[in-house]
């Protein structure tokens, strides 16, 4: 079986560095297949990054996740390697870009601060650590390394923390952050799927207060559910509850931003 290597950065497609990473990757493990999740995520954005790779993992669990948004390079950060208690194998810097998406894989298993010297490959340069470090550890990985061997074992206690926070319960209603805006202007909330029963967040209407801001809307399937400009709750292709407005910008319609709070509960049933 290939092993999928899933490679999520902000380094865009008009420049040399994704194409550099590939060929460190298929140079040390041929057999390995890269999937190019992302590269459009904006420059230092490491709360786009955690979201689509949560995203990622959320829909590719068996394959190595390298996620590389470093705007910390080469200043004595840590590389790391994550393994999940669901089985992932996340690969990235320590600036809590994996951190989100452990939360959707079991949470963190163990934890290795990648060491280049276990790499075959040359001394890195501190300005890209991505080509030089986490593609080749990513690589390794994929051959079937095992992550106790690519560097040593940290505590996953001194972790930097995750851009944004996991979802939580309190006083009966579901308290969460906006992760992200997608294109459509569809926003998404960290909360997923599995935070659903979780929580036993249901009905057929959701409240969802930001700031003063207090919207009703259905829980639907899919955003065909109510009538074009109408607003809808669903979980969207991502896994993420997401407020959206059929055929129209949900975060402009209400004023949304990433890092919002949004306070939800169920106020009808089925």
């Amino acid at each position: 079986m290939q092993a999928i290597i899933c490679f999520t950065s902000d380094f865009g497609m008009g420049d040399t560095w994704v194409g550099m990473c590939h060929a460190v990757i298929y140079r040390a493990c041929p057999q390995a297949r890269v999937v190019d999740l992302a590269h459009d995520v904006p420059p230092y954005d490491i709360r786009k990054a955690a979201a689509v790779a949560a995203s990622g993992v959320w829909q590719l669990p068996e394959a190595i996740h390298l996620v590389v948004v470093d705007p910390g390079v080469g200043r004595g950060r840590r590389d790391l390697c994550i393994v999940t208690g669901g089985g992932t194998v996340l690969v990235g810097p320590d600036n809590g870009v994996l951190i989100p998406a452990t939360w959707r894989s079991g949470g963190i298993s163990e934890v290795f601060a990648i060491e280049p010297e276990a790499l075959t490959f040359r001394a890195p340069l501190a300005t890209f650590h991505a080509r030089d470090v986490l593609a080749p550890a990513a690589a390794a990985l994929a051959c079937g390394v095992d992550p106790a061997a690519v560097g040593f074992a940290v505590d996953a206690a001194t972790l930097v923390d995750a851009p944004f926070e996991e979802s939580r319960m309190e006083n009966s209603v579901v308290v969460a952050e906006v992760v992200d805006i997608d294109r459509f202007g569809s926003v998404r909330l960290a909360i997923s799927a599995d935070d659903l029963v979780r929580f036993d967040l249901r009905g057929s209407v959701l409240e969802l207060v930001f700031g003063q801001a207090v919207l009703e809307v259905p829980f639907g399937a899919t955003f065909s559910d109510v009538p074009e400009g109408e607003a809808v709750a669903l979980i969207d292709s991502s896994g993420w509850l997401t407020l959206a407005v059929r055929m129209g910008s949900a975060a402009e319609r209400f004023g949304v931003e990433p890092g919002q709070i949004a306070h939800v509960r169920g106020v009808a049933s089925e």
